[in-house]
């Protein structure tokens, strides 16, 4: 009774986040304001009215610290300048800022943590580049250790003349990091030194000439990474070695049911359930026709993808699509609608229901969870 006098006295938010279990903190992304958070009720589905959390110009990617205590940010510095931003999450889930540094180059369009959480790594989609910046103990962001610039282009006449770096992950066994690169249609492979936070060059895969490889997700075991194809609408599915970091190319598969028309669809985001047997990814229809959807398919323990299901999406350009803790529930970033939509995921089949349930956010650009 007195932690929940005491959780009162704070406020209705620390009342959900402390008081309430079905009551899961989000925060959005976006090209608005800046960062935007709202609760998930997991019993319903139900959002609450988006609110802004805190001022941040260029925060189109998010990711979290495993202890939930710290939030990074893509952040635009001064006028024109790219850098990161930290923020400290209070207990009922306020933002300060605590910090934010440079990286060498303009905004970055993805950012992530290696496994220890030591190693802040980013990818740079106008230049061309990826970086690596350390993690303080404090959760503050120490400056600039890696900086490597991609060369090289592909078969598109116009997306594909220059290097286009548009994610980065650290791999199942956090020895090796990969970036998808659109402009070159390769993966770009490094080693990651946690101790240093550095990154070192360990050679790339490539994907079919023109997919354009966007982002990336591996298989719960490890053995397979399925890569995004912007371009082509498309996953490329790889098998994974987690002791020299190769990835093999198996196939490649449309996002799309057979015989769809594929002409003015790209895809955005792809997620694996969180019990490994379902991916699911967003397609794009960049001509405005209603036709941006979300993507099911089952997978096998052999990496195999099957498709189930692509239903609407609810919004027009699907930003971002990401799955909250319980994994009953996939948001949708609706990023040209201004709105974040609500489905239901089915555990037993995988299949998706939109609930009906959805908050204006505007610009969304990247949705994460506060465990």
């Amino acid at each position: 009774m007195k932690q929940l006098l005491i959780t009162i006295l704070l406020g209705s938010s620390a009342f959900w986040a402390v008081a309430e279990d079905n009551k899961t903190q989000v925060y959005i992304g976006t090209r608005a304001q800046g960062i935007y958070t709202s609760w998930l009720d997991t019993n319903s589905g139900e959002l609450s009215p988006a609110q802004l959390a805190i001022k941040v110009r260029g925060s189109s990617f998010l990711a979290i610290h495993p202890n939930q205590k710290y939030l990074y940010s893509c952040a635009t510095i001064g006028t024109k300048i790219g850098g990161v931003s930290a923020f400290k999450i209070a207990d009922d889930g306020a933002l300060t800022e605590f910090g934010s540094q440079e990286i060498n180059g303009k905004s970055l369009c993805h950012i992530t943590l290696d496994a220890t959480s030591r190693v802040l790594m980013g990818a740079n989609y106008g230049q061309g580049n990826v970086v690596s910046l350390p993690i303080k103990q404090d959760g503050s962001i120490g400056k600039l250790v890696s900086f490597h610039q991609h060369t090289g282009a592909s078969v598109h006449p116009t997306r594909q003349t220059r290097p286009h770096a548009h994610s980065i992950y650290p791999g199942p066994s956090n020895k090796f990091a990969y970036a998808p690169d659109l402009g070159t249609d390769q993966i770009m492979i490094y080693m990651i030194d946690s101790e240093k936070a550095k990154l070192t060059p360990s050679g790339f895969a490539k994907t079919p000439a023109g997919a354009g490889p966007r982002h990336m997700k591996f298989s719960k075991d490890g053995n397979h990474a399925y890569v995004l194809n912007e371009l082509t609408a498309s996953i490329s599915i790889f098998t994974h070695d987690s002791t020299t970091g190769k990835l093999i190319l198996k196939e490649t598969i449309s996002t799309l049911p057979e015989g769809s028309d594929q002409t003015g669809i790209s895809c955005s985001e792809i997620r694996v359930s969180k019990d490994g047997q379902f991916v699911y990814c967003a397609n794009r229809d960049v001509t405005g026709q209603g036709r941006d959807s979300i993507s099911a398919f089952s997978a096998s323990n052999k990496g195999k993808l099957t498709h189930i299901q692509s239903i609407g999406a609810e919004v027009w350009i699907p930003r971002n699509i990401h799955i909250d803790p319980s994994g009953e529930w996939l948001l949708v970033a609706g990023k040209k609608t201004n709105n974040v939509p609500v489905f239901q995921i089915n555990p037993n089949t995988g299949i998706l229901s939109y609930t009906g349930h959805k908050i204006n956010v505007p610009a969304p650009m990247c949705i994460e969870f506060r465990k």
